[in-house]
């Protein structure tokens, strides 16, 4: 037991170190740095350094103090990347947003304009030109647009699908197939899972250092560049999730009307089954 116990005290450390608070120190430093030199000294690295030096010599013969002070730049990098994570959960809500109209109704019908015209030009021409259009479509979303962004839209597309294709409410289907599913199949939903919410996390950085911009310019650049590779890596996170989410169903859709007592015909589960077995889902919901 005490083996256990320190082998997982050391895995919450080493994740507290790496999740927390060594970005949040990094943070803490950098919001140092700009208190001292501001927007008019932005680049003014001399004086930065005579600054550390003066802060180091302060600090030269009295060791505890330096202790203490490291210590408390761990404890203050820990809280802000816990304001990091909270500003995260915001951006994954914005990527996700799906309302109120009157906010996101123009972004919609600016996609959904798009994705109109790309699939119905899908319809003409010759066959490469067809294939062309019907890429930039799946671009724009696999699905007729209904969310703002194209995370939101792929990530509601699997449930828009998996209906069309079997007649499952994918909502109320997925908690039972979750059950039914291999550990590494759900090790790779995890994974998908925990890298979106990473990216998600980034975001949040970026929004720190947006906002630190007020006080240091160089850090509103740092912002945005965050705040942009974030976004990549949710999409691509968003991507992956949805894939492996639709291959899910796919697989073991099956598998799953077998373990209710229903025999999918061929091995596949046509449409008027998925309506049957997400009517027994829903229960009356």
């Amino acid at each position: 037991m005490n083996t256990l116990l320190s082998a997982l005290g050391k895995g919450l450390a080493e994740r507290w170190l790496q999740l927390l608070a060594l970005p949040g120190a990094l943070f803490t430093a950098v919001a140092a740095a700009a208190s001292v030199l501001g927007h008019r000294h932005a680049l003014d690295w001399r004086l930065l350094t005579g600054a550390a030096e003066r802060l180091a010599a302060g600090y030269e013969r009295r060791p505890v103090s330096a202790l203490l002070l490291a210590v408390a730049l761990l404890l203050a990098g820990a809280a802000v990347g816990l304001l990091a994570r909270g500003l995260g959960a915001l951006v994954e809500r914005v990527w996700l947003l799906s309302g109120p109209r009157w906010l996101v109704g123009w972004l919609v019908g600016r996609r959904r304009d798009r994705w109109t015209a790309e699939n119905r030009a899908a319809t003409l021409g010759t066959a490469a030109e067809r294939a062309a259009h019907a890429g930039a479509r799946n671009a724009v979303a696999l699905t007729e647009p209904a969310r703002p962004t194209w995370i939101g839209d792929r990530l509601r597309g699997v449930g828009v699908r998996v209906r069309g294709q079997y007649g499952l409410d994918f909502a109320f289907a997925w908690p039972r197939l979750w059950l039914l599913l291999p550990e590494p199949c759900r090790a790779d939903l995890i994974a998908a899972r925990e890298a979106l919410t990473g990216a998600a996390v980034r975001g949040g950085w970026g929004l720190l250092y947006l906002c630190l911009g007020v006080r240091w310019w160089p850090a509103a650049l740092a912002g945005v560049a965050l705040l942009v590779y974030a976004r990549r890596l949710g999409r691509d996170a968003a991507g992956t999730l949805a894939d492996l989410a639709e291959s899910a169903v796919d697989l073991h859709a099956a598998e799953l009307a077998r373990a209710l007592g229903e025999e999918p015909p061929a091995g596949r589960v046509p449409p008027r089954l998925g309506r049957r077995l997400s009517e027994r889902f829903r229960k009356g919901a």
